[in-house]
């Protein structure tokens, strides 16, 4: 009895020895956060920086699961992302001036990506349009949402243009090459960073040309990344993780382009990679601002977004001016 017990003693001492001595397993990975980005139209080549930062790991790399949706113009973006159907959204800088002023949408700016406005239209010179006023008694094609259909009022004001005498015809953005290449409209609210496009596919001797807002009286910053104030407040670490993760992947585009657009493709085969290029050099020619350059990829000024503010405002006559501070931080931007 005594050496069964004495053999049962030494047994449990080297079971507990044994389980002190053996490796420890590997803690459970800790899951990704799931987050949705929502662009603010179509997917083309300025948008190619977030499927970069998705594809080579770089939201994974900082604990983030992104899917990225198609937009339907900003202001339609800005409130999906106040309703919290998305996490983040990028989305036009004036149409967000104008939806916090009237509708108090608690949404702000993270990051510049448009360090100037590319809203406007595009219009065939054969239709006899040269300048604002030219747009009398003709016919302009535009989307029922947008930030350049949001602009429009202040773009006819501040260039004395009588809307009434504007035939404006609401199509969807698919038919704005096809309507104007057939002449049955003479001009479309689209941003001059895809006139390429237009310019490439006009197979007819006709001439497509640009006509900023940014030029004629409304400068301001462009298309930003944006996310609430709840989520500020509640998960600021969630925020500067994409936020980096973003930047990263914007960074990455813009300097190797040729593969930006390639993964883009992967992920969108629609896209065409001629007219995604041209798409991405504007993006990054509109990215690296002023006050990027001094300041890092993202940075915003407060004094143009003041500006920005101010001339919106104007514009549009909004119901009230929105303090500066409500509408950008740059708390998660990468250190420069």
């Amino acid at each position: 009895m005594r050496r069964s017990a004495l053999a049962r003693s030494i047994l449990t001492v080297l079971l507990l020895l044994g389980a002190t001595l053996a490796p420890c397993a590997p803690p459970p990975a800790l899951a990704a956060d799931q987050v949705t980005l929502a662009l603010d139209w179509l997917v083309n080549g300025t948008h190619a920086g977030y499927f970069v930062a998705l594809d080579k790991g770089f939201y994974a790399g900082n604990g983030l699961d992104v899917t990225i949706v198609r937009g339907y113009g900003s202001g339609d973006t800005i409130k999906r992302l106040a309703a919290g159907r998305a996490n983040f959204a990028v989305a036009d800088m004036g149409a967000l001036v104008g939806a916090r002023a009237n509708d108090d949408v608690a949404v702000k700016a993270i990051l510049a990506v448009y360090g100037k406005a590319a809203l406007g239209l595009l219009y065939l010179k054969e239709s006899g349009i040269n300048g604002p006023k030219d747009l009398e008694g003709r016919a302009l094609g535009r989307s029922a949402a947008g930030a350049s259909v949001l602009m429009l009022p202040g773009f006819f004001k501040v260039n004395g243009v009588d809307r009434p005498k504007v035939k404006e015809v609401v199509i969807d953005a698919t038919a704005f090459l096809p309507m104007l290449l057939a002449r049955k409209v003479d001009a479309v609210s689209e941003q001059s960073i895809h006139l390429p496009r237009f310019q490439k596919a006009d197979k007819q001797g006709l001439h497509v040309e640009a006509m900023r807002f940014a030029d004629f009286g409304l400068v301001a910053y462009g298309n930003m990344v944006m996310t609430t104030d709840a989520l500020i407040k509640e998960n600021p670490d969630l925020v500067k993780r994409f936020t980096q993760a973003t930047v990263k992947g914007l960074a990455y585009a813009f300097d190797k382009p040729q593969e930006a657009v390639t993964i883009l493709q992967k992920y969108h085969r629609e896209v065409d990679p001629e007219f995604s290029m041209d798409e991405l050099s504007s993006t990054k020619e509109l990215a690296w601002s002023e006050e990027a350059k001094a300041n890092g990829l993202g940075f915003i000024n407060r004094e143009k977004m003041t500006s920005t503010r101010d001339v919106v405002t104007s514009a549009l006559s909004l119901k009230r001016v929105v303090p500066v501070e409500e509408l950008y931080t740059v708390q998660f931007l990468p250190a420069r």
